[in-house]
């Protein structure tokens, strides 16, 4: 069983959001390859995560979950998949 990189853009529930913070947070829960910041509209940022996770069956959903419930996370988007 191999592992893939999984690109995500995490959407912040608002501009009030702490990014460092959340960005804290994500270091913590995941194996980040890189964090960056994509402007999207009117001063809100989204983070662009590059995670790697095992290649298991579940596939990037328990990640994808786990993003979910951080506190500050308005929404989660998978954008890319690559095998490392």
């Amino acid at each position: 069983m191999g592992r893939v990189a999984v690109t995500i853009r995490v959407m912040p529930e608002g501009t009030e959001v702490d990014l460092g913070e959340l960005e804290r947070r994500i270091r913590e829960l995941v194996q980040v390859g890189s964090i960056s910041r994509e402007p999207i509209a009117f001063g809100l940022e989204a983070l662009l995560v590059v995670a790697t996770v095992p290649d298991a069956a579940g596939g990037t959903e328990p990640l994808e979950k786990a993003l979910e419930a951080l506190p500050g996370v308005g929404s989660v988007q998978v954008v890319g998949i690559t095998l490392i």
